[in-house]
């Protein structure tokens, strides 16, 4: 498959707005969650480089060193078909499948009266298969309730559920569906837990199938989510303002999402997140392009020596040098200043 063809499968535009956001650290509802009050955290002197290591010598720079890949189809163009079926392929339906069963055998004396146990068969690939599929078909259809899916009703009745799977089967299902090990991960602190084999398997899918070109974009979304959650965050400046954060480094040109992690809320900080969301990355000379939020010369620093390059705006506070911001203030219209420190470059401009 040429990779103009494959370059129409994009992702969500990310947005470049000010990432200010709120977290929840409880499950209370929406009233519990406010607007944060912006904070500024200024760097010392002790913190922020002296000026004499500032220059205007131009760096060497190295090529990129990696070959974009696209995957290879039987058809060409690829039907949907044929590019679902190579990013979910039989290890996905037999992770899935697996700890679906093992869940119905951990839970099942708990429901040892209930018609969903007492008729329970082993669910295959073929089960599964048919019961995603009419989730993914619940979503095109609104009902009020599931059960009206299976409505004989004429008015109402969408034959293909009944002719796909049994209502009773499809609760069966709905009810001990599982991507991991309840008892494994009974002391698990990882608030993703449910669903981390799920996102591993698709991070590791998504960057074997595709190998990207050199430039990338680090940014976020949020994936709208209004209820009970821990993690859940608020942000006004955003058109989806309430749900779930996800950073996410995508190839600039197509949008293909190369690599993404979910906040959860606790752990790992700013500096730490963009590191290890691009750790795959390192060593390719691969270009970094990111807003102001991720953007800080400490970082941009780490990046250069595993051969990341970053480009992007940079708010004052994240380590720029007293001289470059004292020439700032002296600009006139249509003017700029520029200072080197190796191979990183700070540049301002005033435009109006």
């Amino acid at each position: 498959m040429s990779e103009e063809r494959f370059s129409e499968l994009y992702a969500d535009v990310l947005s470049d707005c000010p990432s200010d956001v709120e977290f929840s650290d409880s499950d209370s509802d929406d009233s519990d969650i406010r607007p944060s009050k912006r904070q500024r955290r200024i760097l010392s002197d002790s913190e922020a480089d002296s000026d004499e290591e500032w220059n205007d010598i131009v760096p060497s720079l190295e090529d990129y060193s990696r070959n974009s890949r696209v995957p290879n189809f039987e058809c060409d163009p690829p039907s949907i078909v044929d590019v679902i079926n190579s990013f979910f392929d039989e290890e996905f339906f037999n992770l899935v499948v697996s700890q679906t069963n093992l869940y119905h055998t951990q839970m099942k004396d708990l429901h040892k009266n209930s018609a969903k146990t007492l008729q329970w068969k082993e669910v295959t690939t073929n089960d599964m298969k048919k019961f995603l599929g009419l989730l993914v078909l619940m979503g095109q259809t609104k009902k009020t309730c599931w059960r009206d899916y299976w409505s004989t009703d004429p008015l109402v009745e969408i034959p293909i559920f009944p002719k796909t799977m049994s209502r009773m089967r499809f609760e069966q299902i709905f009810t001990f569906f599982h991507l991991s090990d309840k008892v494994e991960n009974v002391l698990s602190t990882d608030r993703l837990y449910k669903i981390r084999p799920l996102l591993d398997y698709v991070i590791s899918k998504s960057q074997s199938m595709y190998v990207p070109k050199q430039q990338l974009s680090l940014d976020e979304a949020m994936i709208p989510w209004r209820g009970r959650l821990k993690f859940k965050t608020y942000n006004p400046a955003k058109i989806t303002k309430y749900g779930i954060l996800v950073r996410m480094v995508c190839e600039s040109e197509s949008g293909y999402i190369c690599n993404f992690e979910v906040y959860s809320g606790v752990g790992k900080k700013l500096e730490e997140t963009i590191l290890s969301i691009l750790q795959p990355y390192f060593g390719f000379n691969h270009h970094v392009y990111q807003d102001n939020y991720y953007n800080n010369v400490s970082t941009a620093s780490i990046l250069l020596e595993n051969k990341i390059r970053v480009c992007g705006t940079i708010r004052e506070n994240r380590g720029l040098p007293k001289l470059l911001i004292e020439k700032s203030k002296n600009l006139q219209r249509r003017q700029m200043t520029f200072l080197r420190k190796g191979p990183i470059l700070l540049l301002t401009w005033k435009d109006k």
